[in-house]
């Protein structure tokens, strides 16, 4: 399993954060995840290949909120 950290920019509230935790959570190949409002990031545990995972959580955080950018820290 890789464990990396996300910058979420642009998170502006906890319900938006739970959201995207929730949904998240929810993928295939994710193992762990957990939002941190307070320090706008994701902690993501995961299988599988980077770049495809990191476009589905990208466009996750754009239904929950369009402003919302996932990059890698």
């Amino acid at each position: 399993m890789t464990r990396k950290t996300y910058l979420l920019e642009g998170l502006c509230c906890p319900k938006c954060a739970a959201q995207i935790d929730e949904k998240v959570k929810r993928l295939p190949k994710v193992r762990q995840a957990s939002v941190d409002f307070q320090n706008t990031q994701l902690t993501l545990g995961y299988e599988g290949d980077e770049s495809a995972l990191l476009e589905t959580i990208a466009g996750i955080a754009r239904s929950v909120d369009e402003d919302i950018i996932v990059k890698a820290r």
